[in-house]
């Protein structure tokens, strides 16, 4: 029993792509991932374990005409070569993102059962398209289902990386392996896989402002600046450009203030952190405000849009939270499933039994 899974072109693709192949290939199955060259995926293709298929797709959305005509071009051509590739599949699964529809065409194409998953609260272009072909749509976000051909919509919540449900580790342990007071709260600044330069600098006045301690992550760009601001001011924070451990940073924290892609909100979710979120003010569609706003009417954290995040309402939001947390915490964490990945397996497999 063959199956194809492909997501990627940004990390809020990949991620969740990776952590189901990871689960497949657990569980036995014959798995092959397809992916972009140009994409994330390409550059952490040492985290594929399986065979991976690199495809010449390009971004549609937003792009100029002779841009947009490229890549509808390249997207048909990859398609009839993935053709050949999956006479024999039973089927395969994508997460949207430009990387994710030429194998989405293929199995259309090939009349192979074609199920999707939407990571955010509003579609992609590219499962939006392709929903009308599929056999079941999988979604994170109940906002979604209005989106989507409704008799087709399960939800499932987001694939996570299995070192992440996994984790066992004792809370005060950790807190004192960073050099912090296990008995004082922990403040996680994240910005997604990328960093936000915003975030970054809002940062240093709240810990300026507030006595927490921390762990900032930066991204790439900014790690520099902000490394020497809290090593000249002697404040009590930790920074990372990325961390590929973050099991142990999820553990050592109690609040955050957060963007609100798909993968960070559930995995705050999964370790019951509850965040101020400053969504993105350029997501598709607006997506990461509907992404948090469903996490705030859980009564699991709070949104204030960019432009209304100054220091005095990010403060006065971190002190509600730090005076409610053990309430919020607990709302936040019934969020995510953290059996997802078995979830969808469960449904493809009834499928194809």
């Amino acid at each position: 029993m063959k199956f194809y899974v492909s997501g990627g072109g940004t990390g809020g693709h990949f991620f969740p792509a990776l952590a189901l192949l990871e689960c497949m290939q657990e569980k036995g199955l014959d798995v092959e991932f397809v992916g972009s060259q140009r994409g994330i995926e390409y550059k952490l293709k040492n985290y594929i374990t399986c065979k991976a298929n690199f495809v010449a797709s390009y971004p549609f959305i937003g792009r100029s005409i002779k841009e947009k005509l490229k890549a509808v071009v390249y997207s048909l051509l990859e398609s009839l070569k993935l053709t050949r590739h999956i006479k024999t599949a039973k089927g395969g699964i994508v997460f949207g993102g430009y990387a994710s529809l030429p194998l989405g065409m293929a199995l259309i194409m090939k009349r192979k059962p074609l199920y999707l998953h939407e990571q955010n609260s509003v579609p992609s272009a590219t499962n939006t398209f392709l929903s009308r072909f599929a056999t079941k749509v999988f979604i994170t976000f109940e906002h979604s289902r209005r989106f989507l051909p409704q008799e087709k919509v399960i939800k499932t919540g987001l694939p996570v990386r299995r070192s992440l449900l996994r984790s066992h580790l004792d809370k005060r342990q950790v807190k004192e392996s960073f050099g912090f007071d296990p008995t004082k709260p922990v403040l996680l600044i994240i910005g997604g896989s990328q960093g936000a330069e915003f975030l970054n600098r809002l940062a240093l006045d709240v810990f300026s402002r507030l006595s927490l301690q921390g762990i900032h992550i930066t991204g790439e760009k900014d790690r520099e600046l902000v490394s020497d601001f809290y090593r000249d001011k002697k404040l009590p924070v930790k920074v990372f450009d990325f961390s590929d451990k973050m099991e142990y940073i999820y553990t050592a924290c109690d609040v955050a203030i957060s963007r609100a892609g798909a993968s960070t909100i559930t995995e705050l979710s999964l370790f019951g952190i509850p965040a101020v979120f400053v969504p993105f003010p350029f997501s598709a569609k607006d997506h990461q405000f509907y992404n948090a706003k469903e996490i705030e009417q859980m009564g699991g954290g709070i949104v204030l849009r960019q432009e209304h995040a100054n220091l005095e309402r990010i403060i006065k939001a971190l002190e509600h939270i730090l005076t409610n947390r053990e309430d919020l915490s607990k709302n936040i964490k019934m969020f995510a499933n953290p059996n997802a990945c078995e979830d969808i397996l469960r449904h493809i497999i009834f499928d194809h039994a």
